[in-house]
Parts: structure tokens; sequence; C-alpha cells
């Protein structure tokens, strides 16, 4: 909420607030439908580390907004939203073809990955590697291999805590 309490402080009156994610369908939330094929195989890996620090795939970030209107009816009076809601949101599906090293390379920057090492860094690879074979794979004539993901985008307007003069 600190964050949040920060954000609208700096922002002008009315002020607008964007949200922008590059997300790859190996790195995306449970409930994301994803492309058959390695990206689906990665995304169960992916999930069954936990890093204990929140991630966009967690979903969790949007509880900031909800809690800023958190209110029982002893507190209600003294709700003082920032901004408002619902947030607005789309979303754009894009892809990039990648060699097999730059994936796996890529994959190795997720903190959860990135800790591993030894047999449980292998076991990972192997996964990996079956994925790369399986159904639903995309690879091109030279052989670089689709990543599929979406950008996601959130806004809000800040509520500014005196009224507008008129004219905005």
């Amino acid at each position: 909420m600190d964050a949040l309490k920060e954000i609208a402080r700096v922002l002008k009156p009315a002020g607008v607030l964007g949200l922008i994610w590059n997300i790859d369908d190996y790195n995306a939330p449970k409930l994301w439908s994803v492309h058959d094929g390695w990206e689906k195989t990665v995304k169960e890996i992916v999930w069954t580390f936990a890093d204990d620090s929140p991630r966009f795939r967690h979903e969790r970030w949007r509880q900031v907004f909800d809690d800023q209107n958190a209110s029982n009816p002893l507190s209600l009076h003294f709700a003082d939203p920032l901004f408002g809601l619902p947030l607005g949101e789309g979303s754009v599906e894009f892809t990039t073809w990648l060699p097999k090293e730059d994936i796996w390379g890529r994959l190795r920057t997720l903190s959860q990955l990135a800790v591993l090492e030894g047999e449980e860094l292998e076991k990972v690879r192997r996964r990996f590697e079956e994925g790369l074979e399986s159904d639903g794979t995309q690879v091109d004539d030279t052989g670089r291999i689709a990543v599929h993901g979406r950008t996601v985008f959130f806004w809000t307007s800040k509520i500014p805590a005196e009224p507008l003069p008129s004219g905005g």
C-alpha cells in the first residue's frame, strides 16, 4: 500500500497510472491457457518451484487496489481510495522465434530456476528438451522455436483529494 500511496502522491490530480507486463506462456498464471508443446511443459515446471516472492503469475498484485477500498461498517466513513476501480485492462498476444539455447538462457533467468544446480538442474533441462519434442511445439525453417506470450496492460485514474475545478 505504501507504493500505491507514493504513486498517488506524485501523480497530478486525475493522473493516470498504467501498468504493463510482457508474460511468456511458460511463466503465465495457472488459470491462463497456453500453447501446447514445450511452453505447457515448462509452465508446469515453473509452478512446481515456490520462490516465495510475489510474481505477476501469482495474480496478487491487484490486491493492493482492492485493499484501498477495504472497509467495514465502522471504517466506511474513513475509506479514502486513491485510484478508481475497476481497472481498465487489455492484452495483445505475441510470438517470438528463438534458438533452443536462447530459450534455455531465458529460462535460467527465472529466479526459481536460476538457483538450481546439479541433478535438479539436469532434470529440468531434460524435461525442457522433452517438451521441445512434444506435439504443439512450433519450429520454423531455420530451427528456431516459437515463444508465445502476451503483453497485458492495466490502467486506472487517480482520485483527486479535492474536486477538480470546472473545465478539468
